[in-house]
């Protein structure tokens, strides 16, 4: 009786030794993990940066449309319509700005959640081009954040590396993938809903049909 369940009791530990292996080799070293929570970190910092950033140009969008609407009451259609120019390219920025927040927000998310070694393969490709992607943008109306969003790129880039090597695949950074563009409309679309909710239009108010003396 014993021995007909013996060979049965030694392919369940068999099986569950194989298991356990396979979910070892998944998992990300403990060296890999911390790399990914320095990388988190240092995005944790941007996203504060940026949203600083944020701020201040909606002070300055605020500042500009109240001197639009001043120029307006004036009568100074052509001031009104230099000042509008103005912010809406001011808003370009506003709104780039928050597209690099939202993405890095949502890159955070995606690199906090990875738990298994496959998982971290199909996450760390488009967080890279995203982060290439965002340092473009930002290169021109944020330098002061192109270091070290570019020192955060080049450490996914490693791990990235590193992890596919590991694991005999090869690298593909630089090509934007699906989901990378994903992550990008993602972010730019939300962007473009906040601004609309939160700023008013200039544009509609400068081309307006200014006031006559009966309107008065």
């Amino acid at each position: 009786m014993l021995a007909n369940h013996f060979p049965e009791k030694w392919k369940n530990r068999e099986d569950t030794s194989y298991a356990s292996k396979i979910r070892n080799i998944g998992k990300p070293s403990h060296g890999l993990k911390h790399q990914i929570e320095v990388v988190t970190q240092k995005i944790e910092v941007q996203i504060r940066t940026i949203d600083n950033a944020v701020k201040r140009f909606g002070n300055r969008d605020a500042n500009l449309f109240a001197r639009v609407t001043k120029a307006l009451s004036e009568r100074d259609t052509l001031r009104a319509k230099m000042l509008a120019n103005e912010l809406a390219e001011i808003r370009k920025v506003e709104k780039m700005l928050l597209q690099a927040q939202l993405s890095l927000e949502s890159v955070s998310l995606r690199l906090n959640t990875v738990s298994e070694l496959g998982d971290l393969v199909t996450v760390l490709s488009p967080v890279a081009n995203v982060f290439g992607s965002i340092r473009e943008g930002l290169s021109t109306v944020f330098p002061e954040a192109d270091r070290e969003m570019g020192s955060i790129g080049n450490l996914l880039t490693d791990i990235l590396s590193s992890t596919n090597q590991n694991m005999d695949l090869p690298t593909n950074v630089g090509k934007m993938d699906a989901e990378a563009e994903k992550i990008l409309q993602e972010a730019e679309l939300t962007a473009e809903k906040r601004l609309r909710a939160r700023l008013p239009d200039a544009g509609s108010t400068v081309s307006a049909k200014p006031r006559t003396a009966l309107d008065s």
